[in-house]
């Protein structure tokens, strides 16, 4: 597990679900990443998040520095791609349903798929399209 700290402050801190960092990542054993060397930051909304937080948690990756911010959202069936950090927010959204490719931008430079992500049935719990 990794997290992203706040530059300037090792007190602020964010843990995305899914981080991908340069390969020698693998040799570290530092928890704390500089939000420079990360490439790609997921998060992955839960059932009970808030239009509030998921704006907060969207920002605080943007004025951190996070170059590629990608938010699944389960319950809508929904993706965002954010790019471009700079001036408290992101440049630039690309958005798409669950079953649309994502395409990542460089270093990535590939396209994930979301066809098998779960999506939160009425209950809450995760199920699959169908």
């Amino acid at each position: 597990m990794t997290s992203a700290a706040m530059p300037g402050d090792l007190d602020d801190y964010a843990t995305p679900d899914l981080v991908v960092l340069p390969e020698a990542w693998d040799d570290d054993d530092n928890w704390l990443a500089d939000p420079a060397d990360v490439e790609l930051a997921v998060e992955v909304i839960s059932q009970s998040e808030k239009a509030r937080d998921i704006g907060q948690k969207t920002d605080w990756y943007s004025v951190a520095g996070v170059r590629t911010l990608l938010v699944l959202d389960p319950r809508r069936g929904t993706w965002a791609m954010h790019t471009q950090p700079g001036e408290g927010r992101y440049q630039e959204s690309r958005r798409g349903k669950c079953g649309e490719g994502v395409p990542l931008p460089p270093p990535l430079a590939l396209t994930a798929s979301t066809d098998s992500f779960p999506l939160y049935g009425v209950s809450g719990e995760p199920s699959r399209r169908g």
